[in-house]
């Protein structure tokens, strides 16, 4: 997503919190880097020391859920659980363990087209040339049969690494949304770098919730808006070349999606959102009828245009 329709994303939930919020309440906004992106966060509380307080809160949650669930730093808690790949069981923290349950069972719903399991393909997959040899899926590369999870004791198999950067921005607006409820929040909205958001609350002036910006395959592109009510929303692409952080895999041949296109995704929680959002760019508009069963949301955007599933909420 380009600067600009993400600071237009950023520009209407701000404007829509400044105008719904009630007489008395505060609005702040803060943003920071995590996770490789910017956090931003429009908080509406019942004062501004109430709001100030929970925006802090959430943006050191996010960084927590990055210590837990990165992987490109080695006291990362997933890293060092990688590490112990072949060597048997290990504890895990709870929320690491919850995490990895969330994971297997994502894989499960979306029929194995999301799967953190690819880790291994996609580290291979980084850089300007395609690995030689070719790497294949196998056993190691899927959750289901790489990952065993006995309480908050998780065991990988033999060169099996986990990958939670399709899944980890949705974990930690998950689990900030948890704490803003907690914490006396009348509404928010969260976004973490453009690609993936959640709202909280009704403003009380706006009742039908924030608007969002959705976004176009072609850079800096726009296909309308939407309204987001106590969801979420995650947008994946493919990349068409080399990208730092590695492409998106289809898990079932462990091959890059190296192809043009777009999903969007609009589920109850980021986490799902975020995992089928992949499955919208693995497996395209055959995604339609499983995401729909699931009661998600979806548009996809190829070469042969828009498709969205018949409740997604676009207003173009």
């Amino acid at each position: 997503m380009t600067r600009a329709v993400a600071g237009l994303r950023s520009a209407l939930a701000l404007y829509a919190a400044l105008a719904a919020a009630p007489a008395g309440a505060a609005v702040v906004q803060a943003g920071e880097p995590v996770m490789g992106t910017v956090l931003q966060v429009t908080i509406v509380a019942a004062d501004d020391a109430t709001a100030r307080a929970l925006a802090d809160a959430s943006i050191a949650e996010g960084r927590r859920w990055d210590d837990i669930l990165t992987t490109w730093r080695p006291e990362g808690e997933l890293a060092r659980l990688n590490a112990q790949a072949g060597r048997g069981a290990v504890s895990v923290s709870h929320d690491l363990a919850t995490a990895l349950r969330a994971m297997q069972n994502l894989s499960r719903a979306t029929g194995g087209v999301f799967d953190p399991g690819v880790g291994p393909l996609v580290a291979q997959w980084r850089g300007p040339a395609a690995p030689q040899p070719i790497p294949r899926a196998e056993a190691a590369t899927r959750i289901a049969s790489a990952l065993r999870l006995d309480g908050e004791r998780a065991r990988l198999v033999r060169r099996a690494a986990l990958d939670a950067g399709g899944i980890g921005k949705g974990m930690a607006l998950d689990a900030i949304a948890a704490l803003l409820r907690q914490g006396g929040a009348q509404a928010a909205f969260l976004d973490f770098g453009g690609s993936s958001q959640l709202a909280i609350g009704v403003p009380q002036d706006a009742p039908d919730g924030w608007r969002v910006v959705v976004s176009g395959l072609a850079p800096g592109s726009v296909l309308g808006t939407l309204v987001l009510r106590d969801a979420a929303l995650s947008t994946s692409r493919a990349a068409t070349g080399a990208d730092a952080a590695g492409p998106i895999i289809d898990p079932r041949n462990g091959a890059p999606v190296f192809v043009a296109r777009l999903g969007t995704v609009r589920a109850a929680d980021a986490t799902g959102a975020e995992a089928w959002s992949k499955a919208a760019i693995v497996k395209g508009r055959a995604a339609f009828a499983e995401a729909q069963r699931q009661h998600v949301q979806m548009l996809v955007e190829d070469g042969g245009g828009v498709a969205m599933t018949a409740r997604f909420p676009l207003v173009r």
